[in-house]
């Protein structure tokens, strides 16, 4: 169908450009003549019919090329398989759904070593809760983290979390301090932002609770395994 309307759209612009040529010869044995800025307009209009008249050109060739290759023998249709699994691929790591590896940071993260002396009277600022945990990797996505892991459980948009007493429940999975948070991403604008930038870190840190950061090399991420849910958003 778009090629049709290249087709028409180059017939009506020819059309348009030969009334123009028309404008400015003898018709009937009556010569009419341009004042320069209706020259002007009609030499800008031609122009501009022409450069859209190329982009159509252009596009009709892009078209075949791509219609063709859609034509072709059974090697071409295992190459379209091919490209369709690899954007299939590309959004399921966007998603987080693929199991990656590569450089980031690792921090570990536990309560104040005050409060297994303390036991039921510690504050709880002195402990690791899960609203921390959020803050953390908010921070961590701040800083260019591609992929994240909270004690080996993938994280994504849609993760949430809950404080249960001594455990924090992530999308219905217990885990217990420490808690291990791993980040992919570029490793020194990562510990850049960590150390040097006002994040939650610090905050912990003034609480008393254990915190440490170190680099790693080759870590590996799992996928995320938990199940994606849309109640209520709906194609446009």
């Amino acid at each position: 169908m778009r090629v049709n309307e290249a087709n028409i759209f180059l017939l009506i612009a020819t059309i348009i450009i030969g009334i123009l040529i028309a404008m400015n010869v003898n018709l009937g044995g009556k010569t009419k003549f341009l004042d320069v800025e209706q020259y002007q307009k009609a030499y800008d209009s031609r122009t501009k019919l022409q450069n859209e008249i190329s982009n159509l050109e252009d596009q009709y060739v892009e078209i075949n090329d791509k219609i063709n290759k859609y034509e072709r023998s059974s090697i071409s249709e295992d190459e379209v398989r091919k490209e369709m699994i690899g954007e299939i691929n590309k959004n399921k790591l966007a998603l987080g759904l693929l199991p990656v590896v590569g450089n980031g940071v690792k921090i570990t993260l536990n309560d104040a070593p005050e409060a297994a002396i303390l036991g039921q009277d510690v504050p709880l600022y002195m402990l690791i809760h899960d609203s921390d945990l959020t803050m953390v990797v908010n921070d961590l996505r701040a800083a260019g983290a591609e992929a994240i892991a909270i004690n080996g459980y993938r994280i994504i948009g849609s993760t949430a979390g809950l404080c249960a007493g001594a455990t924090v429940e992530i999308d219905g999975i217990k885990i217990i301090a420490p808690f291990y948070i791993t980040a992919i991403g570029n490793q020194d604008v990562i510990k850049s932002f960590l150390e040097n930038q006002q994040n939650h870190l610090k905050s912990l840190k003034v609480r008393s609770c254990y915190v440490d950061i170190e680099s790693v090399y080759d870590e590996k991420l799992p996928a995320y395994n938990g199940e994606l849910k849309s109640e209520y958003l709906r194609l446009k």
